[in-house]
């Protein structure tokens, strides 16, 4: 910046700007440095357990810098009002705006995600979508992934599922693990873009290692079904195991299957229907099918005797929560049985 200043100026009126220009440099770093929020576009989040109050000094230097309208100052303003038990997420929804203003991306990237949560209003996922078009336009990886998102569900603009893909890629190649992960799912099932299993394990490898827990679980199924390379049922046990210990109930529902039939773990009906019984409880539907499963093949409870009557139950919960074919059909089965047994 200060070469492209002095290629312009020169004497007294260059030494003037460059002075000015280091003092507005030295403000903006001191705004950063004391306030802890890292260079916008950082992985510094805007809210969290590690957040903490930002300094007095540091702030007052932030207000100083967005005063001068230097982007970093406002955007920096904007996480600090986000930050500890006291979040102000208006306020800092008009200090993101004006760094976006200032030709800041990422403030541009979370004014989105607050409008579209509604913080100064009712949701506008119109207004988002303007946030994350100027970001994508001004390189943000993250703005570039956002937009496609919004392409591919096709409620805000047209639905164009190949423009989604278009947008995904930026996103990823900017180092985006939403971008990646969302790329690899539209490979995956080949939407938008032509099914490659391999593209898509691809992907989702690159944004499991950024830490992307979806893009990880599927990662793992494609391990246990030996899509887009080898299988790998040992190493899909190790994620689901950290999905599901994270939280994840999908990965404990998976990791009961592969303890369930012993697919690269040992072979655990207790464990497994320790997993299922976590995640049915949790709302996961295909666990309840699983656990249903169990009672009805006499695995479940320890004692090796069939219960139709709670896998009918189990069967009933998932069928009515989701429709799944499965499980209705499972229920359809053993009601019959149930009712064929009563007649006998």
């Amino acid at each position: 910046m200060l070469a492209s200043v002095l290629g312009s100026l020169t004497g007294c009126a260059a030494t003037e700007t460059v002075g000015r220009a280091r003092a507005d440099y030295a403000l903006a770093s001191r705004c950063m440095a004391e306030t802890a929020v890292g260079q916008p576009g950082s992985a510094a989040p805007s809210t969290g357990p590690e957040a903490t109050p930002a300094d007095p000094a540091g702030h007052a230097a932030c207000v100083e810098t967005c005063g001068r309208g230097i982007a970093q100052g406002c955007f920096a303003l904007g996480r600090v009002a986000l930050r500890g038990d006291d979040k102000r997420p208006k306020e800092a929804l008009v200090h993101f705006d004006r760094a976006c203003e200032l030709g800041e991306a990422a403030g541009c990237v979370e004014a989105a995600l607050l409008v579209e949560r509604g913080v100064d209003g009712p949701p506008d996922p119109t207004r988002g979508l303007r946030y994350n078009r100027i970001a994508c336009d001004r390189g943000h990886p993250t703005g570039c992934a956002n937009l496609g998102l919004a392409y591919q569900a096709g409620e805000v603009v047209p639905k164009d599922e190949l423009r989604a893909s278009q947008l995904y890629q930026r996103g990823c190649a900017g180092g985006d693990a939403a971008g990646c992960a969302n790329l690899a799912f539209l490979f995956h099932y080949g939407i938008g873009v032509t099914r490659n299993d391999k593209r898509a394990r691809e992907l989702y490898e690159d944004a499991c290692a950024r830490g992307h827990q979806r893009a990880c679980g599927n990662l793992a199924g494609l391990l246990v079904a030996g899509r887009g390379g080898a299988r790998d049922e040992v190493r899909a046990a190790k994620i689901y195991r950290g999905l599901c210990d994270e939280g994840m109930l999908e990965a404990c529902a998976s990791l009961a299957t592969q303890h369930e039939f012993g697919m690269g773990v040992d072979r655990d009906p207790a464990e497994a229907e320790r997993l299922f019984t976590k995640a049915c409880d949790g709302g996961i539907a295909e666990a309840c099918v699983g656990l249903g499963r169990m009672f009805e093949g006499g695995l479940a409870g320890g004692k090796g005797v069939v219960d139709l009557p709670e896998a009918s139950r189990l069967y009933r919960r998932a069928c009515s929560a989701t429709g799944e074919r499965e499980a209705c059909d499972r229920l359809e089965r053993v009601n019959r049985a149930i009712d064929a047994q009563k007649r006998e």
